[in-house]
């Protein structure tokens, strides 16, 4: 679990962007327990969604992305090595697939991927399941979160010789420089990184971006001429004035010598499955996800600030999917309503 120390109007959060438990919430506002799954082994490619979903992808995404731009993203954790892994369990793949594509996800950023050998059986786990993603559920960008800068060229060898379908398309930095010790010097890495990704990416098609908590004016300017795209966090308890939770962030940005393409990160966490303070996990209970980037971008949208027209907003991101399965069981999960 990778957390960072948030500290804003005298109030002090720890919020938290690494892995977790687990999460799933269907686009109708029902809730599949995380119990109901049983382990299940799987080969690559065995495990598919179901027909009638797949015929159902327009409509589903349809109406889940009017909410969204062209970027709903999702973080995933694979949870390698425990009970629920998802990886070679057909049943957890199953569900994984539907709530994507109930949710309207186009979008996902996996955990665990460094270092990974690109002919495992991991390796080849992963590409059915991204492949399926892609070809069934309308996800149209797949990402690595990673924390070291020789990871580029792992995507690159687990990329070589596949198909559009099960490659991964973007390479996202998970380093959070601001919770560090030595920030100035953590920062250069960062920095370091995010340049030895850009020389990556453009050498192979791919995209960059990164997450970020906290960051000063200068800070903002440097990473923000160096990467693609960057995801903001606004890890709040609900939707209330939630643009302005930091809002600081997107002035400095602006002033790059680029426009800035942003997306804000909500987070699922609730009372009982975090180690940080709780955040969405309880407001899901009674709306749906979508809500978050509605209510986020309307107050955006009503911000007139000279420094916007530097800014492009591309989508939201969740973070993060398992947490999604403890959603709906209100007491059991710390919610009391």
């Amino acid at each position: 679990m990778l957390r960072h120390l948030v500290i804003f109007s005298s109030v002090i959060f720890l919020a938290a962007c690494g892995g977790g438990s687990g999460a799933i919430k269907n686009n109708g506002g029902s809730y599949i327990s995380a119990s109901t799954s049983s382990t299940v082994s799987s080969s690559a490619g065995v495990s598919s969604i179901s027909s009638a979903a797949v015929s159902s992808i327009a409509s589903s995404s349809a109406s889940s992305n009017e909410t969204t731009t062209s970027l709903y993203g999702l973080y995933v954790s694979l949870h390698m090595g425990r009970s629920d892994q998802l990886l070679g369990n057909a049943q957890r793949e199953e569900q994984f697939l539907k709530f994507v594509l109930d949710g309207g996800f186009t979008y996902l950023i996996f955990y665990e991927l460094e270092g990974m050998n690109p002919t495992s059986v991991k390796a080849q786990q992963f590409a059915s399941l991204v492949s399926r993603a892609k070809l069934t559920t309308g996800v149209t960008e797949v990402g690595a979160a990673l924390g070291d800068a020789g990871e580029a060229d792992s995507v690159v060898a687990y990329n070589n010789g596949r198909p559009a379908s099960e490659r991964i398309d973007v390479l996202n930095v998970e380093y959070e420089f601001w919770n560090k010790p030595d920030r100035k010097t953590e920062f250069a890495t960062t920095i370091s990184m995010l340049e030895r990704f850009k020389t990556v990416a453009m050498a192979n098609q791919l995209t960059t971006e990164i997450y970020i908590g906290w960051v000063d004016a200068t800070e903002a300017v440097s990473l923000a001429n160096v990467t693609d795209r960057i995801l903001v966090h606004y890890y709040r308890p609900n939707d209330i004035d939630i643009v302005n939770f930091g809002i600081e962030r997107l002035e400095w940005m602006a002033a790059a010598s680029r426009k800035v393409k942003i997306a804000p990160i909500f987070s699922s966490e609730g009372p009982k499955n975090t180690y940080d303070a709780p955040f969405m996990g309880c407001w899901l209970e009674k709306n749906p996800h979508q809500q978050a980037y509605k209510s986020w971008k309307a107050q955006y949208d009503a911000i007139d600030k000279p420094w916007k027209e530097n800014i492009e907003v591309i989508g939201s991101t969740w973070f993060v999917y398992d947490k999604f399965l403890d959603v709906g069981i209100g007491a059991a999960n710390g919610c009391t309503h």
